[in-house]
């Protein structure tokens, strides 16, 4: 029934669509009978063949002025009219008989023809109003492209500019302790928030690809939230900001992965803090409400503008996208909150307070038995910020980067935790001191231009025990887009961590490696 009502609406296509069907269809009449009435007042002077010749072009005519619809009753009229003139006088041979099925056949001929055109008419207007919708959203993606290329470059450089300048200060050697130390809490605070914008956008990358995943167990809520809480506590307090903490004393269990969920709640605690005035108060609680656990935050701030809150989760969005506007941001925190609370089988929402005050974000989770934390809690490991790392004593550590300055620095790094380090820039070097100097463990950067970390922790495990092979791995990734495979084959003997890595994480996971390679050397 569509179909046949859009080859209707095809066949009757009119240009004039301020006339009224009955009228068109009055007109088709109307020029018929011209036809009809002119070649009786014409007497012998217009033919049976120039009659019937008048009524196609007032056919075709018709079609074209009032419509395929008029045009065939105009055919049908014509011939009828025709039909009872031979019925009439039937001395007029076969002649006329043969002129009127040509007639008709011409008629039906005209009409598909002129509605064939209009379709294809109608057919090219269509496809030039797509192709100019096309190329206003090609020219709006490519604003939004050289917008956003804009904002990155704003956000990454806005940080590394403090990050600069207070260097530039601590190295001239003239600050007091007091500044010194102010400059070196905004130093890391910089460099944590430019790892944190390089980390989000990594992040956004794997959900559009849908990688993005989280590795789920048993997690007390309220872990996540106090270390979200102390990893903005020096931006709140550089602000000027209060954080009011309401977490309770029992357990409130969800099914999660605890470094996703303290992304959560850092992003919900930090654009709350972003958009709270000096002076202003964030508020961060943690409740059960039926089956559902919940991370509540809440700030004292001007609230989201009610036309911006349906799309205030989408991707790449900002409130005020203006360069000139009064916070910062990529337009990505949220979108990657979402993304993540809807892994954990949950959802978000975010609404304006009850008196028109501040902002409220409402993360639920499906809330599980508090019985399940213990018996599942994985052993316990040394958060990234820790001031104690584990002794790396007698530990021989081989590090592969072609970088100069991020050999250098694991180097430092590892030797002043007790390690002793054997630097390599190639794999070739690499392979030759895995014999010569029999390293414990293997450090190498993710991905460089002669080799990826994959290739050298398999070439590795390739070798016997007597040539310095089958040693543990720690590769060093800053790509988003991992082999998960090859990564799920070499878990045994190998693992990932990001960059910019911390100096205690770095030593907790070769720690850990080490430890892990003794205990199969005492098998």
């Amino acid at each position: 029934m569509l179909f046949k009502r859009r080859m209707t609406a095809i066949a009757d296509a009119y240009p004039f669509s301020t006339l009224s069907a009955p009228l068109r269809f009055a007109i088709a009449v109307v020029a018929v009978l011209v036809v009809f009435a002119v070649d009786r007042a014409s007497g012998q002077a217009i033919d049976d063949g120039a009659k019937f010749l008048l009524l196609g072009t007032a056919v075709m005519a018709t079609a074209w002025f009032a419509g395929t619809g008029p045009a065939l009753a105009a055919t049908i009229l014509g011939a009828v009219l025709g039909a009872v003139e031979v019925g009439s006088d039937l001395g007029l041979g076969l002649a006329v008989p043969m002129h009127l099925a040509l007639f008709v056949v011409q008629g039906l001929l005209l009409t598909a023809l002129v509605a064939e055109l209009r379709a294809a008419r109608r057919t090219s207007e269509e496809q030039a109003s797509v192709a100019q919708a096309a190329r206003r959203d090609s020219d709006a993606a490519n604003r939004m492209k050289d917008e956003f290329l804009g904002t990155v470059s704003h956000e990454l450089r806005t940080p590394l500019n403090a990050v600069l300048g207070w260097v530039h200060l601590l190295r001239t050697g003239r600050l007091d302790d007091a500044t010194s130390e102010r400059g070196l809490a905004s130093i890391e605070r910089n460099v944590r928030l430019q790892a944190q914008l390089t980390g989000d956008l990594l992040d956004v990358s794997k959900a559009l690809t849908g990688q993005l995943q989280v590795e789920s167990r048993p997690t007390a809520l309220v872990e996540p939230a106090q270390q979200a809480l102390a990893a903005v506590e020096s931006a709140a307090r550089a602000k000027g900001v209060v954080v009011d903490v309401s977490l309770p004393d029992a357990l409130i269990v969800v099914l999660g992965d605890e470094s996703r969920l303290r992304q959560i709640a850092w992003h919900m605690l930090a654009n709350a803090i972003k958009f709270t005035p000096r002076g202003g108060t964030v508020s961060l609680s943690v409740d059960v409400a039926g089956s559902e656990a919940r991370l509540v935050v809440r700030d004292s701030g001007p609230g989201i503008d009610p036309e911006f809150l349906p799309r205030i989760f989408d991707r790449f969005t900002q409130a005020d996208p203006s360069p000139t506007r009064a916070a910062g941001g990529l337009g990505v925190g949220l979108a990657l909150v979402r993304e993540l609370v809807q892994l954990h089988g949950g959802e978000i929402e975010a609404r304006n307070g009850s008196e028109g005050v501040g902002a409220v974000f409402t993360a639920r989770f499906p809330l599980q038995s508090a019985e399940l934390v213990e018996p599942m809690r994985p052993p316990p490991r040394l958060a990234a910020f820790g001031p104690v790392s584990p002794p790396l004593g007698g530990i021989r550590v081989l590090v592969l980067d072609q970088d100069h300055e991020g050999r250098e620095l694991l180097r430092a790094v590892l030797l002043e935790r007790g390690a002793s380090v054997h630097i390599t820039a190639t794999v070739a070097e690499a392979l030759e001191s895995l014999e010569t100097w029999a390293p414990d463990i293997l450090v190498t950067d993710g991905r460089s231009p002669d080799h990826s970390s994959y290739e050298v922790i398999g070439r590795v495990h390739s070798l016997d025990a007597d040539r310095g092979g089958r040693i543990p791995a720690l590769a060093l990734t800053s790509s988003g887009r991992l082999d998960q495979r090859l990564g799920g084959q070499l878990a045994e003997v190998s693992r990932e961590v990001s960059k910019p890595v911390e100096p205690a994480l770095l030593a907790a996971e070769i720690a850990l490696l080490a430890g892990h390679q003794r205990r199969r050397a005492n098998r």
